[in-house]
């Protein structure tokens, strides 16, 4: 009888040392994501007149618009539209005579009254704290890109320029 239980004993080790004693894997986790670019696109359309500006006139503050911009993005922190002048907001003659100006955007994220580009900083001509409405779609902006000056004076004769670079800036 101790044989038979013996027996009994080794065949059932042996049975349960074949089976594998593993618990079953019947969960796993699965980290899933996507990236989506950043969205940051300015156009620049100028104004048929930017480069053949009405300087002579009677108008003290004469305005006149010499670009149209629209602004697209997706940064939910909004953007920055800011404006560098090459002649810190003079128009400029071969003789280096001026005729200085002032500049605003006017957009709904623009400010009210035009300004003088500083120098060496530029100037920010617009702002939007957020660029996403409720449904998540892009609010961008549009507007145009206003200069102010005086046209009453007696200029002297020559082609006046300024240079204006116009940049988009994430927030």
């Amino acid at each position: 009888m101790n044989k038979r239980i013996l027996a009994i004993a080794i065949v059932a080790l042996l049975v349960l040392t074949a089976m594998p004693l593993v618990a079953q894997n019947n969960g796993q986790t699965l980290n899933i994501g996507g990236f989506v670019p950043l969205v940051l696109d300015l156009g620049l359309t100028p104004d048929a007149v930017a480069q053949n500006l009405p300087l002579v006139g009677t108008t003290a503050n004469f305005t006149q618009e010499i670009a149209a911009i629209t602004i697209d993005t997706n940064n939910t922190a909004g953007w920055q539209l800011w404006v560098f002048s090459e002649n810190a907001a003079d128009l400029i003659n071969s003789d280096g005579d001026t005729i200085s100006y002032t500049i605003r955007f006017t957009g709904s994220g623009g400010v009210a009254t035009p300004e003088t580009i500083p120098a060496t900083t530029g100037l920010q001509v617009g702002e939007a704290t957020e660029a996403l409405d409720a449904t998540g779609e892009n609010l961008g902006d549009s507007g145009d890109l206003i200069i102010q000056y005086d046209q009453s004076e007696n200029f002297r004769a020559g082609y006046y320029s300024d240079q204006l670079a116009v940049v988009l800036r994430a927030r």
